[in-house]
């Protein structure tokens, strides 16, 4: 049977020919679309990479006082070059941990908004992040440098859920001490405030302890406990008790030890 000329299965190995030849065009035009985003995108070495894999979000604020902190900005600018490129040549089929990582690298360079769009990915793609004290720690930085605050209290409280012993737990009490005493829930800052204080095994990125101690006798001063907070003005450094208005001029102070 012929139609128009042409038999029937002479056109279908012509269809079939085009399509392969259609098919192989696309596989060309991927592969040199794989091709120009590695060319646009550095690889990291082996070496690099095991360099970034003790690199997270517990470093934000104490990357930067190492002695080789510009090295560490350059290897975290490479690595976000990257893992962009990766994900661009992924086209949607990315690990939600690249996402993760993505967050961390962002976050150490203070770059908050593509931290958050990073983080935000890995929340929508990981079912159980929830688990990851990492991430939780890095999107509460996060949410704490755009003063949003209730996002910022939820996710440091849930770090403090899944891991009471958290390398930056003492940062995290600090942080919420001062979130709770802007929004006014007094009774909470004193009390996270206080759990800072007494933690001796982590450092903090503020490092002051008598940084800790005013806001803890300014907590005090704000609930009209006077005795206690002029106690513990007294014993902090930075001259804070000049700011202090003893407020029973009647009443002896308690004398400066």
């Amino acid at each position: 049977m012929k139609s128009c000329g042409v038999s029937l299965p002479a056109a279908a190995s012509a269809a079939t020919r085009s399509i392969g030849v259609a098919g192989n065009d696309d596989e060309k035009m991927a592969s040199a679309k794989a091709t120009e985003i590695e060319k646009d995108f550095p690889k990291l070495t082996a070496q690099e990479k095991d360099c970034l894999a003790g690199i997270d979000s517990t470093l934000f604020g104490f990357h930067g006082l190492q002695e080789d902190g510009a090295r560490t900005k350059a290897l975290l600018l490479k690595a976000v070059s990257c893992f962009e490129g990766h994900i661009l040549k992924a086209e949607g089929k990315v690990d939600p941990g690249v996402f993760c990582q993505l967050g961390h690298f962002n976050l150490l360079l203070e770059d908050y908004q593509k931290a958050l769009s990073a983080y935000q990915r890995y929340f929508s793609l990981q079912s159980d992040y929830w688990k990851n004290a990492a991430f939780l720690y890095g999107l509460g930085m996060v949410y704490f440098h755009y003063n949003a605050f209730q996002w910022a209290i939820k996710a440091f409280q849930e770090v403090l859920y899944i891991d009471p012993s958290f390398s930056r737990a003492k940062e995290i009490h600090l942080r919420l001490g001062l979130m709770f005493k802007v929004i006014t829930d007094y009774e909470s800052s004193l009390k996270v405030c206080m759990m800072a204080g007494f933690d001796k095994g982590n450092t903090i990125t503020v490092n002051h302890h008598h940084c800790i101690q005013f806001h803890i006798a300014h907590l005090y001063e704000i609930q009209v406990s006077w005795w206690f907070a002029y106690n513990i003005y007294i014993r902090t450094e930075n001259n804070y008790i000049s700011n202090f208005i003893w407020p029973y001029p009647s009443v002896q102070r308690i004398p400066e030890c």
